[in-house]
Parts: C-alpha cells; structure tokens; sequence
C-alpha cells in the first residue's frame, strides 16, 4: 500500500552527491527541492574521496535544510556486486535460506565480510525461481554510511541506483510494455538495465564518462581535470559524414576522439543485447531511454540512435512527479537525466516500487534489533509482574499448597534441565555438520575460479593482434616485489609449467620454476594470487623501434581489467601499471630473442603478470594422491 510521506533522498555517485526532498502531492510526490555536488577527482586522488563526500552532504543538508532528517540513500552501481541465481522451485515461502547458501558461492568474498539483499524475480515458467542478489562489502557501506550519520542524518535504508532508477521508470512510464533498454550513462560505469513485459536483466560496462574524458586526455596530452573541463565546456560527439567539416581543426579533433570513445559505449551496448537474447531468451529492444551525466554531451542521442539503429529518447524520471515552486525549472533542465536514483528511492520509500532492496549498514542494523526488542521486553516485564503478584496470592495460602507447588517446579526444572542437555548434544552436531557443509562450499567454490577467469580472460581479450599461448597459475606471487624485465629468483611460484616438455631455454624468470612447487619452504598458506600469460603481438616487419603493438597490450589492462570494474577478478591499478609496467609485462622482439629462441620479425613476444583481486586457495593433498 503507498505510504506518500516527506522522502529525504540521497544518491552517492562515483562523481557527484545529490539529494532531493520529495513531499507528497495528491496521490503521489512533488519535488519540493534538490541540490547536487560534483566531485571531481584525478584517479591519484581516490584516496582523498571520502573526505570530499562527507563535504558535499554537509552542503547538502545545510542548504536543502534536512538537517536530523531520516534518509533513503543509493549507492552507485560500481560499488555492488549484483548476481542473477536460479533457485530450485521448492515449495516453500521463505527462499531467504537458499538465498543466503547460493549467495557463499556467488560473492568473491566471506560473507561476514559483505552486506546483500535480493529481490525475486517475475516467474517465466520455467520451473525455477530466479532472484536478483544486490551485494556490497560491509566495510564499505559502513563508511559511506560514516559520512551521512556524520552529517546530522539518520540513515532509513540504502539501494542501489539500477534497482531504484528502474522503480523511477516504472512509475514515471507506466504505459510503457514494450521492450526496452535504459543506458545510465554515468561516470565511472554505464548501467545497462532490460525492462520487459517482467523480466529484468542489467550489466554494467566501464565506457563511461571517465573512458571519454581519459580518451581526451591521452589524445591531447591533458590531465585528467583538464581533459574533463574540456568535454563539459566544448565537447561535442561527431556524427561523422562530414559532420566536423565546418568545425575549427581543434574542435573536430575533440569530437572525432570522443565519437571514438562512444563507439565503444555502442559496441559494448551491442555485445550486452546479444548476450540477453542468446541466455535469457530476451527480445531485442525496441527503444532506448538515456540518462545519466554521460547523456547530456550534444549529439549522444544521435549517435546511439545512429549506431543502434533503434528509437532512442532521453528518459525523464520525473514524469510521474509534479515540482515545487522552490524548485529552480533552469537548472532541472540540466540535471533531471541524473535524477532517476534519488526518484526512485522515494518511490521505493512509498512502497510502489517493482524492487525493495535494502542494503542495511552495521549500525542500522543493531538498531533495528534494539527496536524490535522493546516489544519483547514490555511483554516480559508484564508477565514478571503478573507472576510475582501470582506469587504474593501464593503465598497467602496454606503452606501445604506452598509445598506442593514447590515440589512441582523441581519436577519442571529436572526436565527442563535435561531437555537443555538434549539442546546442546543436538547443537555439538549442528556446528560439526555446518563446518562440514563449509569446508565443502569452498571445495565448490574452488571448481569454477579457473573457468571463470579463462572465461573473463577470453571474453575481454578477443582481438587481432596479439593471441595467447600459455596460461600458468602462479603460487604467493608478489607482483610489487618482482621485475619481469630483471633476474628476481621466483623459483617455486608457478602451478603449471606450460614449458615443461618443451625444448629451448626459458625466456624469462617466471620460467624458471621446477616441474614440482616446494611448498614446505614457503612460510604461509600456498595461494594462487596471479596469473602468468604469455603470446605474440603483430608488428610491421623489420621496424625495430615501433611500440604500437606494445599499446596495444597496454590498452587491453587498462580499459578492461581494471580493479575498480565492478566483475573484474584482476587487482589491476592502471596507475600502478603504468608506473611500474616492468612488473607486469615483458616484451622479447626478434632481435633481443637471439641465442634463447627464434621470433620472426613480424611478431614480438609478450610476457605479462596477471594479479588476482581474490587469490585462490590450493587444496592440500594428503600421500602421494
């Protein structure tokens, strides 16, 4: 039932805060006010980003006027970890047990470690229950919350912004039952999200607003502020067909580089729709709604429409809203793309939203639990009064009744002392099963890291010019501590030698690890925490001094394997990368491999140090087994 009461919400994005304050309206909501922050910061800045949050949300509430105010908050979608599962169809009504099981095997973390939420989705008659799993690491929710209860507000409950921009689009486009994709374009990711008649599919992709904005900074040589204040201020996305023509030679330069960059926004857009027709039996998309700070450069709409070759409309997630008159209608002309998280979370707090995900920060959470109790504690402060004026009555009678009673509760508690020893017999079983059960999780866990990283490998590094031919696990590898490029003993670190029946000698140290690692001399648990590959990049005969074909390499880390990309398995940090490229790549050219191997001109071997955001563990064998 819709609860349209006063809904303070904030949306902590990966560049910007906003908060809005929505008032109820007839049968619905107004927007009675909003503000937003932009948080612009260089990658070598990242550590400072906390600090600049908790700034924008004391502006915020100081000019919004919110102070002491209970607030919904969103989270960005960068930061959770989302998983569609398929349940068993079971007969049972609480599927939160299943849940959390399926949920050991699908989240890269323990799960003390993490904070999730799910939400079932529509049945396709299938015979299979399917939930959508939100999760965020706990250490990370408690500090973003850090910062809201450090600013005076109270924390009601906390989404994510692809499940509360699509609530925001179910509402404001309730007439919309054709298949449809929204594309929110923001910052660090662009969140890909299928509605259909039902079904719900997202992904989200690292071609964003920051791939634009480093893409001009590459090709101008610009910092990264720079290069941003230059797209805000004169970019533009070239339509080509002589669309730059008339442009001074600078301008057309900017929109052909960022035309270029949006081209792999429309090739990942492409490869998502593809994947949803293909294994969740999708239709195809017969219109796209835009949103997001990415949406507002000139021309993005023409383009996606160009290059997706569907409708496309910029998608206004305040249609079912009215607005206050506080509300400055020239400045909403430029932010209602990126409203849609914070509109939802009001929709979510009515509960009329498709989706009620709540992800509940530590502190939250032991309050809830004290407000449950109180209840509790009232009914047992009840019944201790009514039993102790039993016991005065009680008292009053015969001390042959007195006797009697007497006798009766030390028959009560003989039993109630061996029911109790029957409890903790019953428990010693319990926890010896439970740690069974765990140990056994892990074992399942461990049969598809492999598969998953070949796959991510696989699918992220399909190209032209370089191909791979070895793949080697590598045991309690430190990448900081050792230099392709020099003669650092790794004896002992790699699992598989993908050399081992081949001839010649080694071109490298990793190489030189034995046929059997000696784990007993390490003094810690054997890890796999990288991953040596190994293949041959295409360059032009003869030419000696050309890189090109080292960017390439180059460019595959840093666009698709980076940390910060929400389901990458690597703890790539580009900037660690390029200021230390030694340690993780290697490249051997024809005349540098003379008297270990012979390497045509036309290719150069490359050599390259994959680490693992989640090591993996090596199960111990026991004998000779």
């Amino acid at each position: 039932m819709a609860e349209y009461k006063t809904t303070v919400a904030l949306e902590i994005g990966a560049q910007s805060v906003t908060m809005g304050v929505f008032t109820p309206a007839g049968k619905g909501f107004a927007l009675s006010r909003y503000a937003r922050r932009e948080i612009l910061l260089d990658p070598v800045e990242e550590g400072m980003r906390m600090d600049y949050v908790s700034n924008a949300i004391g502006e915020l509430v100081t000019e919004l006027k919110v102070k002491g105010s209970d607030v919904r908050n969103v989270v960005s979608g960068q930061q959770v970890f989302m998983r569609f599962i398929k349940l068993p169809a079971l007969d049972m009504d609480d599927i939160s047990e299943q849940v959390g099981y399926e949920a050991q095997q699908h989240i890269p973390f323990p799960l003390e470690d993490i904070v999730y939420s799910y939400q079932e989705l529509a049945d396709r008659g299938e015979g299979e229950r399917e939930v959508l799993l939100v999760a965020i690491k706990k250490d990370v929710l408690d500090n973003l919350n850090g910062q809201v209860e450090s600013n005076s507000l109270r924390t009601r409950s906390v989404d994510c912004s692809i499940t509360s921009l699509y609530n925001a689009f179910r509402v404001s486009y309730p007439e919309e039952d054709a298949p449809v994709m929204l594309l929110d374009i923001g910052a660090k990711t662009t969140d890909i999200i299928f509605a259909e008649d039902g079904r719900f599919f997202t992904r989200s992709v690292t071609a964003a607003g920051s791939f634009v904005t480093n893409t001009i900074a590459r090709e101008f040589n610009l910092n990264f502020r720079e290069a941003e204040r230059v797209k805000l201020e004169q970019g533009i996305v070239s339509l080509g067909n002589g669309h730059t023509d008339a442009m001074p030679e600078q301008q057309a330069a900017l929109a052909t580089a960022i035309r270029n960059a949006m081209g792999r926004l429309s090739s990942e857009v492409q490869r998502t729709i593809n994947h949803y027709r293909a294994q969740y039996k999708g239709n195809p998309p017969t219109k796209a709604y835009i949103c997001g700070g990415g949406a507002r450069l000139p021309y993005a709409l023409e383009f996606l429409q160009n290059a997706l070759n569907i409708p496309v409309e910029y998608l206004n997630p305040l249609n079912a809203f009215s607005i206050g008159n506080k509300v400055d209608e020239a400045a909403l002309e430029q932010d209602y793309l990126c409203l849609g998280p914070v509109a939802g979370a009001a929709v979510s707090g009515a509960g009329v939203g498709e989706f009620n995900i709540d992800l509940v920060p530590t502190s939250v959470g032991k309050e809830r639990a004290e407000m449950q109790m109180i209840p509790k504690v009232i009914a047992a402060g009840v019944i201790a009064l009514a039993g102790a004026g039993f016991y005065a009555y009680a008292a009053n009678q015969a001390a042959t009744e007195a006797e009697a009673t007497y006798k009766q509760v030390s028959r009560v508690e003989k039993e109630v002392d061996a029911i109790n020893d029957s409890i903790e017999t019953a428990r010693g079983r319990y926890d010896r099963s439970m740690k069974k059960v765990q140990e056994l999780s892990k074992l399942y866990a461990m049969r598809t890291a492999y598969p998953d990283v070949l796959k991510q490998l696989s699918e992220r590094s399909a190209s032209v010019k370089f191909w791979f031919t070895e793949f080697a696990p590598l045991i309690n590898y430190d990448v900081s501590s050792t230099s392709l490029a020099g003669s650092t003993d790794t004896k002992g670190t790699r699992l598989i030698d993908m050399n081992k029946s081949r001839s010649g000698s080694p071109d490298s140290s990793i190489n030189r690890a034995p046929d059997a690692v000696d784990l007993s001399k390490r003094g810690k648990a054997p890890m796999v925490t990288a991953i040596y590959v190994s293949g041959y990049t295409a360059k032009k005969p003869g030419d000696e001094r050309s890189i090109e074909q080292r960017q390439v390499i180059y460019d595959l880390v840093d666009k698709n394997f980076d940390e910060r990309s929400a389901d990458s398995l690597f703890s790539y940090q580009n900037a660690e990368v390029r200021r230390d490229q030694n340690h993780y790549f290697q490249f051997i050219d024809a005349k540098a491999s003379k008297g270990k191997m012979q390497i045509p001109d036309y290719v150069e071997k490359f050599l390259m140090v994959m680490p693992l955001k989640t090591p993996i563990a090596i199960p111990e064998l026991s004998g000779d087994k």
